[in-house]
């Protein structure tokens, strides 16, 4: 398969600078999954119009700008075959789970929008990359971390949500923040998962500038620690400590091929907490943080889908059969809470290796950005995704990880 080489040259005008502006604007926005509903129903009397939808809209609005302005971008990374592949894939996929599986187009597209939308969008806005300052995207990043840390410690301390948890037109819900009678933090997100990601790549960020800043690194990566505590959820901690000690490798380590290896031992550390757990429950399962019901429910869960898999005719276990997690596009009875399960319910098992190839070469491709460069936001980028098997073990956070990635081609600036 031919590598595409040539990189067409960075636009300097000002539409240039305004849709690179936009699209951060929107990929903020995005990130921040709790921000534009919690405003909305603080106006509208608990009711949320827009939410998100709004974000992601924008966000493709400038996509179509840049494809309209600048229709043969080039960019010499092997990731953008797969997502060439990928893209070509999804399109071929509207059809098949329309037909095949006779599924409103509307659902396809929704789907679409929720879980491919921002991992997928970032490859055309390298034509803009730089026109966003690194210290700029680091100065909203952490001004916005702060605020949602006042929020969090708030909650933690009241025990109660203070902020809407459901909307009420039931067009936005917090998930999974109430744990035992105690209230998980979820701040200005839709969940406390999306909050502890959020915390994690914050402490890896605290690891990347402490290079350079000491104590305002340090700071940054103790307040990333409570607020992570403070979601009382177990792959947060983990993706937490993982993100935090990739950072460390890629900011002070010195070999040309450090992190290579570790993604692998994350995603294994994933795994042995199943098996931890089940050794709990054999010797009577605890209660609070330690509980293992949460665990047991999602091997329920997998066992469903599985066997829904393997019950499906050829045609649909290769390219799928439409079943998401989001109950506005599915009849799914179960949740799904597994990143591999749930492609592979989607969009069968050619989209899952089309997926895990080109989230593995975005992750490639991030950790070599951090080396050449030694840029403290796209170090923290890399750490990150240097997380995504471990934390799609146990959920489905697809959305989260793009949009860093946005972010990290909007401020990267040209390789030393």
């Amino acid at each position: 398969m031919a590598q595409m080489t040539k990189t067409l040259d960075r636009p300097e005008s000002g539409y240039a600078r305004l849709v690179a502006r936009a699209a951060f604007a929107c990929c903020i926005v995005a990130l921040v999954s709790g921000l534009i509903p919690q405003a909305e129903m603080a106006l509208l009397g608990g009711n949320v119009i827009i939410g998100n939808a709004l974000a992601k809209g924008l966000l493709l609005v400038c996509l179509l700008i840049i494809s309209f302005l600048n229709p043969k971008l080039k960019i010499d990374e092997p990731f953008i075959v797969w997502w060439f592949l990928l893209v070509l894939f999804l399109v071929f996929e509207i059809g098949f789970l329309s037909l095949a599986s006779d599924i409103p187009l509307w659902n396809v597209l929704g789907a679409y929008n929720g879980d491919y939308l921002l991992p997928l969008i970032g490859v055309p806005f390298f034509l803009f990359g730089g026109n966003i300052s690194e210290k700029a995207t680091i100065r909203v990043i952490t001004l916005i971390f702060l605020v949602c840390v006042m929020i969090s410690l708030a909650q933690y301390l009241t025990n109660e949500p203070l902020l809407y948890t459901e909307s009420a037109d039931g067009n936005f819900i917090v998930s999974s923040w109430d744990f035992a009678g105690s209230t998980r933090a979820f701040s200005l997100f839709s969940s406390p998962l999306e909050y502890g990601i959020f915390c994690s790549f914050c402490g890896a960020l605290g690891v990347a500038l402490s290079k350079y800043r000491r104590m305002s690194g340090l700071l940054l990566l103790a307040a990333s620690g409570f607020a992570c505590y403070t979601t009382l959820t177990r792959l947060c901690y983990l993706l937490f400590a993982c993100a935090c000690v990739y950072a460390l490798v890629l900011t002070f380590g010195k070999k040309p091929r450090r992190g290579l290896w570790q993604p692998a031992l994350f995603f294994v550390l994933g795994i042995a907490t199943i098996f931890a757990g089940l050794n709990s429950l054999a010797q009577g399962n605890p209660s609070g943080l330690q509980d293992v019901s949460s665990l047991l429910d999602r091997i329920e869960e997998w066992t469903y889908g599985y066997q829904l898999l393997s019950q499906a005719s050829l045609s649909h276990q290769l390219f799928g059969m439409g079943i998401t997690q989001n109950a506005k596009f599915t009849d799914m009875p179960m949740l799904i809470d597994n990143a591999p399960l749930a492609l592979s319910l989607h969009i069968g098992l050619i989209g899952l290796i089309l997926f895990t190839i080109y989230f593995v070469s975005v992750w490639l491709y991030l950790r070599r950005e951090a080396i050449a460069k030694q840029q403290p936001f796209i170090i923290a980028a890399a750490s990150l995704w240097s997380t995504l098997l471990c934390a799609g073990t146990f959920n489905i956070i697809f959305s989260s990880f793009g949009a860093v990635f946005v972010l990290a081609v909007l401020c990267r600036t040209e390789r030393k």
